[in-house]
């Protein structure tokens, strides 16, 4: 984990394919460091951001044309909680757990704020000789019950999960998004035998991740029955994770990064 951002392991538990546990980010400072850095870098494409201003830069040569970039940079829309905590979920499994993202998915957005169809992350993960394609989601909840809300009903993170886990469509469109994504050798490379171990165990073998990101007190149940509901559903070599992070910074708070613009 970057950064030394100190984590604490508040739970761990598992049922069939399916495991839960839950992580508590401990230091206030550190966390917002992450927000500003890793995070606010994800959020906003940051590689892709400075590229673009890099054009329009060489392209300003009148007071004219470098006050329409100004306009342009200062159009940039603040970022709702939501948005925060799929970059976040993003930053944190690529460090602790080594996940492999080819593409940003802000990069797909049409219109700002686009809540883009399908799962909220897809990626790869290595384990030993294998690799697995890994398809996330991500729920940021403000609701103070145990378990949230967001773990309910057909648009709740366990319903999503088992489409994903069982509809082979699903599969098909994420395997057709992530193709043209994967250009670059280390990615095609990682695309390939993914898609070899797939087809391999006739399109059962997923890692699928639900990830709850909170602001509220370390608790099992927020995950524990919701779980082991799951676990029913879920059929081998399939795996499911679901990981509640528990944040130090209250989430109204979260956004204040989101309009962090400079030229």
């Amino acid at each position: 984990m970057p950064l030394n951002l100190q984590t604490s392991s508040c739970f761990s538990n598992s049922q069939a394919q399916v495991s839960w546990r839950g992580e508590l980010i401990v230091n206030v400072g550190e966390f917002e460091t992450y927000l500003e850095g890793p995070v606010y870098e994800r959020l906003i494409d940051e590689e892709n951001r400075k590229a673009c201003i890099a054009d329009l830069q060489g392209l300003a040569t009148t007071g004219m044309a470098f006050a329409t970039l100004e306009k342009l940079l200062a159009s940039e829309p603040a970022r709702e909680p939501w948005e925060v905590g799929e970059a976040l979920a993003e930053c944190l499994l690529a460090d602790s757990c080594n996940v492999k993202w080819p593409w940003n998915s802000e990069r797909d957005k049409r219109t700002p704020k686009a809540s883009l169809p399908g799962a909220d992350c897809v990626g790869f993960l290595t384990e030993d000789d294998k690799v697995h394609f890994f398809i996330g989601e991500v729920k940021t909840s403000e609701d103070g019950d145990t378990p949230p809300n967001v773990m309910y009903g057909r648009g709740g993170i366990i319903h999503q999960l088992e489409n994903l886990a069982n509809e082979t469509a699903l599969h098909w469109a994420l395997i057709k998004w992530l193709k043209p994504r994967c250009q670059q050798p280390e990615f095609n490379q990682l695309y390939m035998k993914a898609l070899k171990q797939y087809i391999s165990t006739n399109g059962r073998s997923l890692v699928l991740c639900g990830l709850l990101m909170r602001d509220t007190i370390p608790n099992e149940l927020d995950l524990s029955n919701r779980a082991r509901k799951l676990a029913v559903e879920v059929e081998a070599p399939t795996r499911v994770e679901l990981i509640a992070w528990y944040l130090p910074s209250p989430i109204t708070s979260w956004s204040k990064i989101a309009l962090k613009v400079t030229i």
